[in-house]
Formats: structure tokens, sequence, C-alpha cells
């Protein structure tokens, strides 16, 4: 293979490493947030509001997580 074509995949797998290392504290964080404005709430449309939020936080939270993952392992394949 190619220099051009292993620099290109080796800067993929790194780019993903960090995407799904960052993606796991980000996603603690913010549903973590969600979760004490929910309970903190003063009336139930700001609480269904954070409970959306939570929801969709963690939903996409492991998509980019499972796709990063995903991703490096067919990259690794090469």
């Amino acid at each position: 293979m190619p220099t051009f074509i292993t620099q290109i995949i080796s800067f993929f797998q790194t780019a993903l490493t960090w995407l799904t290392a960052l993606a796991i504290p980000v996603v603690a964080v913010m549903a973590t947030y969600h979760a004490i404005m929910r309970s903190t709430a003063q009336d139930d449309h700001s609480a269904m509001g954070h409970s959306k939020s939570l929801s969709n936080t963690i939903k996409y939270g492991v998509i980019a997580i499972l796709a990063g993952g995903i991703v490096s392992t067919i990259l690794g394949m090469f």
C-alpha cells in the first residue's frame, strides 16, 4: 500500500481514538448536568426538557462511541 494511504489510515485511527476517548467523559458530564437540573427543576416543563436532553445525550453519546470504535476496527484491518 502506498505510504500516503497508510498515513491517511493512521491519521483516521488516531482521530477516532481521540474522539472515543473524549466522548466518554463528555457524555458523563453532560448526563450528570441534565440529571441534576432535572431533579432540581421548579416546574414540570423544565424537568421534561432536561429529561429529553438527558435521553438524547446518552443516545448520541453511545452512537458516537460505537461509531468511533467500529470505524477504528475496520481501519485496523488494512
